[in-house]
Protein backbone atom coordinates (compact mmCIF):
# COMPACT_ATOMS: atom_id res chain seq x y z
CA UNK A 1 0.00 0.00 0.00
CA UNK A 2 1.19 3.63 -0.69
CA UNK A 3 -0.17 6.89 0.97
CA UNK A 4 -3.63 7.06 2.53
CA UNK A 5 -5.00 9.38 0.91
CA UNK A 6 -5.11 11.89 -2.27
CA UNK A 7 -6.07 15.35 -1.69
CA UNK A 8 -8.24 16.96 -4.33
CA UNK A 9 -9.53 20.07 -4.75
CA UNK A 10 -12.45 21.03 -7.29
CA UNK A 11 -12.12 23.62 -10.00
CA UNK A 12 -15.59 24.81 -11.25
CA UNK A 13 -19.01 25.05 -9.42
CA UNK A 14 -21.12 26.45 -12.22
CA UNK A 15 -24.56 25.79 -13.19
CA UNK A 16 -24.27 22.82 -15.68
CA UNK A 17 -25.28 20.10 -14.92
CA UNK A 18 -24.82 19.71 -11.22
CA UNK A 19 -21.26 18.62 -11.77
CA UNK A 20 -19.16 20.63 -10.05
CA UNK A 21 -21.74 19.51 -6.64
CA UNK A 22 -21.24 16.04 -7.59
CA UNK A 23 -17.91 15.64 -7.88
CA UNK A 24 -17.28 16.86 -4.52
CA UNK A 25 -19.89 14.70 -3.02
CA UNK A 26 -18.12 11.47 -5.13
CA UNK A 27 -14.72 12.52 -3.67
CA UNK A 28 -16.22 12.42 0.07
CA UNK A 29 -17.56 8.90 -0.48
CA UNK A 30 -14.53 7.64 -1.49
CA UNK A 31 -12.11 6.19 2.07
CA UNK A 32 -9.01 7.37 -0.32
CA UNK A 33 -10.06 10.22 -1.24
CA UNK A 34 -10.43 14.22 0.10
CA UNK A 35 -12.10 16.95 -0.73
CA UNK A 36 -9.51 19.90 0.17
CA UNK A 37 -11.83 22.54 -1.57
CA UNK A 38 -13.49 24.16 -4.44
CA UNK A 39 -13.19 26.58 -6.70
CA UNK A 40 -14.49 29.14 -8.76
CA UNK A 41 -15.11 32.76 -10.05
CA UNK A 42 -18.35 33.66 -9.08
CA UNK A 43 -18.68 34.85 -5.19
CA UNK A 44 -22.23 33.22 -5.78
CA UNK A 45 -21.26 29.79 -6.71
CA UNK A 46 -18.27 30.25 -3.83
CA UNK A 47 -21.00 31.08 -1.37
CA UNK A 48 -23.30 28.08 -2.81
CA UNK A 49 -20.09 25.76 -2.47
CA UNK A 50 -19.49 26.71 1.15
CA UNK A 51 -22.59 26.15 2.12
CA UNK A 52 -23.10 22.81 0.70
CA UNK A 53 -19.32 21.59 1.83
CA UNK A 54 -18.93 23.76 4.92
CA UNK A 55 -15.71 22.06 5.71
CA UNK A 56 -13.36 22.18 2.47
CA UNK A 57 -12.04 25.58 1.24
CA UNK A 58 -12.87 27.90 -0.65
CA UNK A 59 -10.65 29.48 -3.47
CA UNK A 60 -11.36 32.69 -5.51
CA UNK A 61 -8.50 31.70 -7.30
CA UNK A 62 -6.45 28.73 -9.07
CA UNK A 63 -3.33 30.27 -7.92
CA UNK A 64 -4.55 29.68 -4.18
CA UNK A 65 -4.57 25.46 -5.43
CA UNK A 66 -1.41 25.69 -6.58
CA UNK A 67 0.40 27.17 -3.46
CA UNK A 68 -1.62 24.48 -1.80
CA UNK A 69 0.55 21.74 -0.33
CA UNK A 70 -2.46 19.75 0.47
CA UNK A 71 -3.60 19.71 -3.07
CA UNK A 72 -2.56 16.38 -4.76
CA UNK A 73 -5.08 16.66 -7.85
CA UNK A 74 -7.59 18.92 -9.05
CA UNK A 75 -10.65 17.72 -10.88
CA UNK A 76 -11.30 20.55 -13.50
CA UNK A 77 -15.36 20.73 -14.29
CA UNK A 78 -15.19 23.48 -16.32
CA UNK A 79 -16.43 24.12 -19.54
CA UNK A 80 -14.43 21.85 -22.55
CA UNK A 81 -12.63 25.02 -23.72
CA UNK A 82 -10.94 25.62 -20.79
CA UNK A 83 -9.40 21.97 -19.65
CA UNK A 84 -6.25 22.46 -21.95
CA UNK A 85 -4.47 25.91 -20.26
CA UNK A 86 -5.81 24.51 -16.56
CA UNK A 87 -4.39 21.32 -16.97
CA UNK A 88 -1.12 22.86 -17.91
CA UNK A 89 -1.09 24.53 -15.38
CA UNK A 90 -1.92 22.27 -12.81
CA UNK A 91 0.96 20.18 -14.30
CA UNK A 92 3.49 23.17 -14.13
CA UNK A 93 2.50 23.33 -10.64
CA UNK A 94 3.26 19.72 -9.40
CA UNK A 95 -0.53 19.02 -8.95
CA UNK A 96 -2.25 15.46 -10.63
CA UNK A 97 -4.85 16.35 -13.16
CA UNK A 98 -9.27 14.47 -13.38
CA UNK A 99 -11.07 16.41 -16.14
CA UNK A 100 -14.22 15.98 -17.09
CA UNK A 101 -15.04 14.39 -20.45
CA UNK A 102 -15.02 16.17 -22.93
CA UNK A 103 -11.26 16.12 -22.33
CA UNK A 104 -10.57 19.03 -24.29
CA UNK A 105 -11.86 20.65 -27.33
CA UNK A 106 -9.87 18.48 -29.93
CA UNK A 107 -6.81 16.49 -30.12
CA UNK A 108 -4.30 18.64 -30.48
CA UNK A 109 -5.42 20.17 -27.30
CA UNK A 110 -5.41 16.73 -25.75
CA UNK A 111 -2.07 15.83 -27.11
CA UNK A 112 -0.80 19.18 -25.64
CA UNK A 113 -2.31 17.95 -21.79
CA UNK A 114 -0.35 14.73 -22.74
CA UNK A 115 2.62 15.67 -23.02
CA UNK A 116 2.33 18.30 -20.44
CA UNK A 117 1.90 15.99 -17.71
CA UNK A 118 4.37 13.51 -18.84
CA UNK A 119 7.19 16.51 -18.79
CA UNK A 120 5.70 16.84 -15.35
CA UNK A 121 5.78 13.22 -13.91
CA UNK A 122 2.06 13.64 -12.89
CA UNK A 123 -1.13 11.47 -14.19
CA UNK A 124 -3.57 12.82 -16.40
CA UNK A 125 -7.24 10.86 -16.34
CA UNK A 126 -10.61 11.66 -17.84
CA UNK A 127 -13.69 11.48 -16.31
CA UNK A 128 -15.40 8.43 -18.45
CA UNK A 129 -17.61 6.98 -15.20
CA UNK A 130 -20.54 6.21 -17.18
CA UNK A 131 -18.63 2.87 -18.03
CA UNK A 132 -19.87 2.44 -14.65
CA UNK A 133 -23.21 3.18 -15.78
CA UNK A 134 -25.49 -0.02 -15.08
CA UNK A 135 -26.97 -0.85 -18.44
CA UNK A 136 -22.97 -0.65 -19.62
CA UNK A 137 -21.72 -2.64 -17.37
CA UNK A 138 -24.45 -5.56 -17.90
CA UNK A 139 -23.50 -5.39 -21.96
CA UNK A 140 -20.10 -5.18 -21.41
CA UNK A 141 -20.45 -8.26 -19.03
CA UNK A 142 -22.58 -9.81 -21.54
CA UNK A 143 -20.36 -9.45 -24.55
CA UNK A 144 -17.17 -11.09 -22.69
CA UNK A 145 -18.98 -13.87 -21.71
CA UNK A 146 -19.35 -14.69 -25.54
CA UNK A 147 -22.51 -15.22 -25.81
CA UNK A 148 -23.65 -13.28 -28.88
CA UNK A 149 -20.43 -13.92 -30.66
CA UNK A 150 -18.12 -11.84 -32.13
CA UNK A 151 -19.51 -7.98 -32.12
CA UNK A 152 -19.30 -6.57 -35.87
CA UNK A 153 -21.70 -3.89 -35.61
CA UNK A 154 -23.05 -1.69 -32.82
CA UNK A 155 -25.68 1.21 -33.10
CA UNK A 156 -25.82 3.92 -30.54
CA UNK A 157 -28.87 6.46 -30.24
CA UNK A 158 -29.25 8.97 -27.62
CA UNK A 159 -32.16 10.26 -29.58
CA UNK A 160 -35.17 12.31 -28.84
CA UNK A 161 -37.57 15.23 -30.79
CA UNK A 162 -37.04 18.05 -28.08
CA UNK A 163 -35.38 21.53 -27.77
CA UNK A 164 -32.60 20.79 -25.28
CA UNK A 165 -31.85 24.39 -24.56
CA UNK A 166 -35.37 26.03 -24.74
CA UNK A 167 -35.38 29.52 -23.79
CA UNK A 168 -31.14 29.36 -23.88
CA UNK A 169 -29.11 31.58 -26.27
CA UNK A 170 -25.73 31.26 -27.86
CA UNK A 171 -24.52 33.15 -24.20
CA UNK A 172 -25.02 29.87 -22.82
CA UNK A 173 -21.43 28.28 -23.72
CA UNK A 174 -23.11 24.88 -24.26
CA UNK A 175 -25.26 26.23 -26.57
CA UNK A 176 -22.64 28.08 -28.59
CA UNK A 177 -20.53 26.13 -31.48
CA UNK A 178 -17.61 27.61 -31.16
CA UNK A 179 -16.64 27.20 -26.89
CA UNK A 180 -18.57 24.15 -26.47
CA UNK A 181 -17.58 22.24 -30.12
CA UNK A 182 -20.61 21.19 -30.83
CA UNK A 183 -23.18 18.20 -30.20
CA UNK A 184 -20.61 15.67 -30.78
CA UNK A 185 -19.18 17.13 -27.33
CA UNK A 186 -22.68 16.87 -25.15
CA UNK A 187 -23.34 12.41 -25.36
CA UNK A 188 -20.06 11.62 -28.49
CA UNK A 189 -17.27 11.87 -26.23
CA UNK A 190 -19.07 9.40 -23.87
CA UNK A 191 -20.48 7.60 -26.93
CA UNK A 192 -17.19 6.72 -28.65
CA UNK A 193 -15.11 6.05 -25.23
CA UNK A 194 -18.13 3.06 -24.83
CA UNK A 195 -17.50 2.19 -28.31
CA UNK A 196 -13.39 2.13 -28.17
CA UNK A 197 -14.21 -0.37 -24.71
CA UNK A 198 -16.32 -2.61 -26.31
CA UNK A 199 -13.95 -3.12 -29.24
CA UNK A 200 -10.44 -3.58 -27.25
CA UNK A 201 -7.31 -3.51 -29.70
CA UNK A 202 -9.41 -2.83 -32.48
CA UNK A 203 -8.10 0.17 -34.66
CA UNK A 204 -10.54 2.52 -36.31
CA UNK A 205 -9.80 2.81 -40.36
CA UNK A 206 -12.40 5.62 -41.03
CA UNK A 207 -14.57 7.88 -39.79
CA UNK A 208 -17.81 9.17 -41.96
CA UNK A 209 -19.85 12.32 -40.22
CA UNK A 210 -23.08 13.67 -41.14
CA UNK A 211 -24.63 17.13 -38.93
CA UNK A 212 -28.53 18.13 -39.69
CA UNK A 213 -29.54 22.03 -38.45
CA UNK A 214 -33.35 22.00 -38.74
CA UNK A 215 -35.46 23.12 -35.97
CA UNK A 216 -33.68 24.82 -32.93
CA UNK A 217 -32.09 28.24 -34.06
CA UNK A 218 -31.61 29.90 -30.53
CA UNK A 219 -28.59 27.90 -30.21
CA UNK A 220 -25.68 27.09 -33.26
CA UNK A 221 -25.10 23.62 -31.83
CA UNK A 222 -26.34 21.16 -34.52
CA UNK A 223 -29.88 19.54 -33.76
CA UNK A 224 -28.77 16.26 -34.75
CA UNK A 225 -24.97 14.30 -35.54
CA UNK A 226 -24.13 11.32 -36.71
CA UNK A 227 -20.55 9.48 -36.78
CA UNK A 228 -20.23 5.66 -39.14
CA UNK A 229 -16.57 4.17 -37.65
CA UNK A 230 -14.81 1.57 -39.46
CA UNK A 231 -12.84 -0.91 -37.78
CA UNK A 232 -9.79 -2.77 -39.35
CA UNK A 233 -11.24 -6.57 -37.93
CA UNK A 234 -15.00 -5.63 -40.39
CA UNK A 235 -16.95 -3.83 -37.22
CA UNK A 236 -18.70 -1.19 -37.77
CA UNK A 237 -19.83 1.26 -35.18
CA UNK A 238 -23.12 4.07 -35.38
CA UNK A 239 -23.65 6.91 -33.38
CA UNK A 240 -26.72 9.28 -33.95
CA UNK A 241 -27.43 11.75 -31.46
CA UNK A 242 -30.50 13.74 -32.43
CA UNK A 243 -32.86 16.15 -30.91
CA UNK A 244 -34.94 16.01 -33.92
CA UNK A 245 -35.65 12.53 -34.13
CA UNK A 246 -39.78 11.62 -33.39
CA UNK A 247 -39.26 8.18 -33.59
CA UNK A 248 -38.20 5.96 -30.84
CA UNK A 249 -35.31 3.57 -31.26
CA UNK A 250 -32.69 1.50 -29.05
CA UNK A 251 -30.42 3.44 -27.21
CA UNK A 252 -28.04 0.04 -27.71
CA UNK A 253 -28.26 -2.49 -30.75
CA UNK A 254 -25.30 -4.91 -30.86
CA UNK A 255 -25.15 -7.57 -33.10
CA UNK A 256 -22.62 -10.19 -32.76
CA UNK A 257 -21.99 -13.47 -35.00
CA UNK A 258 -23.90 -15.88 -32.22
CA UNK A 259 -26.66 -13.51 -31.78
CA UNK A 260 -27.76 -9.56 -30.28
CA UNK A 261 -27.81 -7.12 -27.52
CA UNK A 262 -30.96 -4.54 -26.78
CA UNK A 263 -31.22 -1.76 -24.93
CA UNK A 264 -34.28 -0.11 -25.17
CA UNK A 265 -34.10 2.19 -21.86
CA UNK A 266 -30.55 3.49 -20.78
CA UNK A 267 -30.35 7.10 -22.53
CA UNK A 268 -31.04 8.06 -19.24
CA UNK A 269 -29.95 6.58 -15.85
CA UNK A 270 -32.45 7.79 -13.27
CA UNK A 271 -29.88 9.31 -10.52
CA UNK A 272 -26.85 10.36 -12.22
CA UNK A 273 -25.39 14.09 -11.43
CA UNK A 274 -27.92 13.59 -8.16
CA UNK A 275 -26.45 10.48 -6.03
CA UNK A 276 -23.48 8.85 -5.66
CA UNK A 277 -24.44 5.71 -7.15
CA UNK A 278 -27.68 3.77 -8.40
CA UNK A 279 -29.54 1.19 -8.61
CA UNK A 280 -30.65 -1.36 -11.24
CA UNK A 281 -33.06 0.40 -12.95
CA UNK A 282 -33.61 -1.80 -16.56
CA UNK A 283 -32.93 -4.53 -18.20
CA UNK A 284 -31.36 -5.61 -21.84
CA UNK A 285 -33.28 -8.12 -24.13
CA UNK A 286 -30.51 -10.75 -25.01
CA UNK A 287 -31.36 -12.61 -28.40
CA UNK A 288 -29.48 -15.64 -29.65
CA UNK A 289 -30.31 -17.61 -33.22
CA UNK A 290 -29.55 -20.91 -34.56
CA UNK A 291 -29.20 -22.06 -38.33
CA UNK A 292 -33.23 -23.00 -38.73
CA UNK A 293 -34.30 -19.45 -37.97
CA UNK A 294 -35.01 -20.05 -34.54
CA UNK A 295 -34.96 -16.85 -32.16
CA UNK A 296 -34.91 -17.12 -28.33
CA UNK A 297 -34.88 -13.71 -26.19
CA UNK A 298 -34.67 -13.33 -22.57
CA UNK A 299 -33.51 -10.45 -20.37
CA UNK A 300 -31.13 -9.45 -17.92
CA UNK A 301 -31.35 -6.26 -15.11
CA UNK A 302 -28.64 -3.76 -15.60
CA UNK A 303 -26.45 -3.87 -13.00
CA UNK A 304 -26.24 -1.29 -9.95
CA UNK A 305 -24.70 1.87 -11.05
CA UNK A 306 -21.29 2.16 -9.22
CA UNK A 307 -19.80 5.64 -10.19
CA UNK A 308 -18.17 6.23 -6.80
CA UNK A 309 -15.94 3.53 -8.01
CA UNK A 310 -14.49 5.75 -10.70
CA UNK A 311 -12.47 7.72 -7.66
CA UNK A 312 -11.55 4.89 -5.53
CA UNK A 313 -9.53 3.18 -8.71
CA UNK A 314 -8.16 6.77 -9.48
CA UNK A 315 -6.90 6.86 -6.06
CA UNK A 316 -5.38 3.48 -6.39
CA UNK A 317 -3.60 4.60 -9.37
CA UNK A 318 -1.79 7.72 -8.35
CA UNK A 319 -1.30 6.26 -4.84
CA UNK A 320 -0.45 2.46 -5.31
CA UNK A 321 0.49 2.80 -9.51
CA UNK A 322 -2.34 0.87 -10.78
CA UNK A 323 -3.68 1.30 -14.22
CA UNK A 324 -5.22 4.79 -15.05
CA UNK A 325 -9.43 3.93 -15.31
CA UNK A 326 -9.62 6.02 -17.89
CA UNK A 327 -5.79 7.91 -19.28
CA UNK A 328 -5.40 10.80 -21.53
CA UNK A 329 -4.14 8.76 -24.50
CA UNK A 330 -7.86 7.08 -24.25
CA UNK A 331 -9.03 10.75 -23.70
CA UNK A 332 -7.29 11.68 -26.89
CA UNK A 333 -8.38 8.67 -29.02
CA UNK A 334 -12.07 10.01 -28.40
CA UNK A 335 -11.56 13.64 -29.11
CA UNK A 336 -9.87 12.50 -32.78
CA UNK A 337 -12.38 10.80 -33.42
CA UNK A 338 -14.69 13.86 -32.90
CA UNK A 339 -12.02 15.77 -34.69
CA UNK A 340 -12.18 13.18 -38.00
CA UNK A 341 -16.18 13.16 -37.86
CA UNK A 342 -16.39 16.85 -37.83
CA UNK A 343 -13.90 17.35 -40.71
CA UNK A 344 -15.82 14.51 -42.52
CA UNK A 345 -18.48 16.64 -42.09
CA UNK A 346 -16.64 19.83 -43.78
CA UNK A 347 -14.70 17.35 -46.68
CA UNK A 348 -17.30 15.21 -47.43
CA UNK A 349 -14.69 12.50 -47.39
CA UNK A 350 -13.79 9.50 -44.91
CA UNK A 351 -11.25 10.49 -42.73
CA UNK A 352 -8.75 8.71 -40.19
CA UNK A 353 -8.02 9.77 -36.70
CA UNK A 354 -4.65 11.73 -36.01
CA UNK A 355 -3.62 9.28 -33.10
CA UNK A 356 -5.54 6.03 -34.24
CA UNK A 357 -2.09 4.83 -33.65
CA UNK A 358 -2.39 4.87 -29.45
Amino acid sequence: MGRKSLGIAVVGYGAMHNFGWMHAKWIQSCPRTQLVGICDLSEERRKGAKEDFPTAKIYNSTQEIWDDDEVDMVTLVTPNFTHCELAKEAFANGKHVLTENAMALNGTECDQMVKAAAAAGRSLCVHHNRRHDGNYRIIKEVIESGVIGDIFQIELTPTWYLNPFKGATTELWWGDKERSGGLFFYYGSQAFDWILDLLPGKKITGVNGFAHKQAWFNVTNEDQVTAILKFDNGAVAQFTESYIDASPRPFWRILGSKGAIVDNEGAQIPGYQKQINAPSCGEIEIFTGDVDGNTTKRKKPYKDSDWDEFYADLAAHILDGAPNPVSGEVGRRVLSIVDAAKESIETNQTVVPTWEAE
